[in-house]
């Protein structure tokens, strides 16, 4: 049986802390919805993703004019490109918001604090090499500690399972887990084919490649907001701009390039563990906003979700 080669020290460390850089930034998306009071969802993709196309055009402006931006001209790499920028970025962060917007931010995070073993199983998944045995019990864990949180901010009622709202929100915290889990490993397939392709390229292709692609959800928000008007609480343009500015650069671009440069320097599979610094940062992000101490119910549940992602990994990397 042949083996992974090692991984340098030094890449390690360094794969690590880009992973850690990604996760700070992503954190932030998870708080959007609710500092953009009054807009949709729709609205909020717009302006994250248009921020950050056109971000990206100015830093694609840049490389090129630096001669740093070799293969660019490629049709294969623009819809490879626009394929992943659709998977990855819009659909991800509108069922992300989706779900926030409907259920709560606390439970559709731990959801997708998931992705640490759900991308691992997707791999092994397709590589014909996954054993059901190895999950039963953190599956326990993590349907546990969704449960419990669950349970302290909404309770245990049956008053609450007929609530359509809250549950196609959780359907949207699925949905985003499986867009995302998808993209990672296709993503990091991207980059091994291309290995001279450097991170902050990449980041900057996937942004200009999926302009096209909001400028529909742009048209959609704009007839939106003429026909149904502005809602009752909801915040100044100004500010939408500032924090959809701050989204697409720090949260989408600066978060992709961390991410690449990480997927680049660590295997896959190692990678998609540490996309549990995502979750950590967006519950610290989440309760840092509300001013508020999470409960103990929803500690307790954030620390059974953690630990069945640990039992996971450790025993989706044992042969």
């Amino acid at each position: 049986m042949t083996t992974a080669p090692a991984i340098a020290t030094a890449d390690l460390t360094r794969g690590v802390l880009w992973a850690l850089a990604a996760g700070l930034f992503w954190g932030g998306a998870f708080i959007a919805p609710l500092v953009l009071l009054g807009y949709t969802s729709i609205e909020i993709v717009a302006g994250r993703f248009a921020g950050s196309g056109l971000f990206s055009l100015l830093m694609l402006g840049i490389a090129a004019a630096r001669g740093q931006a070799k293969g660019i001209a490629s049709t294969r790499v623009w819809i490879t490109a626009c394929l992943l920028g659709l998977l990855g970025n819009l659909l991800y962060f509108l069922f992300l918001t989706e779900g926030v917007l409907r259920a709560n931010a606390a439970i559709v995070t731990l959801i997708v604090g998931t992705l640490p073993i759900v991308i691992p199983v997707f791999t092994q998944l397709t590589n014909g090499t996954f054993a059901w045995r190895k999950t039963l019990l953190p599956s326990v864990l993590i349907f546990a500690g969704l449960l419990a949180v669950h349970g302290a901010t909404h309770g245990f009622g049956a008053a609450e399972r007929l609530d359509v709202r809250y549950w196609t929100g959780i359907a949207f915290g699925f949905a985003a887990l499986i867009a995302w889990a998808w993209y990672a490993i296709w993503n990091a397939r991207a980059l091994a084919a291309r290995p001279g392709m450097q991170a902050a390229l990449w980041s900057s292709i996937q942004g200009v490649a999926q302009l096209p692609l909001t400028l529909p959800v742009i048209f959609v928000s704009i007839m939106a907001g003429a026909t149904h008007g502005g809602s009752a609480g909801r915040v100044s343009f100004e500010t939408f701009l500032l924090v959809s500015a701050a989204l697409g650069i720090a949260t989408s671009w600066m978060a992709m390039w961390c991410w690449n440069r990480a997927s680049q320097l660590l295997p896959a599979d190692l990678a998609g563990q540490l996309i549990v610094f995502e979750t950590v940062a967006s519950l610290i992000y989440l309760y840092l906003w509300t001013q508020a101490w999470p409960s103990l119910l929803v500690v307790a549940g954030a620390g059974l979700l953690i630990g069945g992602v640990l039992l996971g990994i450790s025993r989706l990397r044992q042969r």
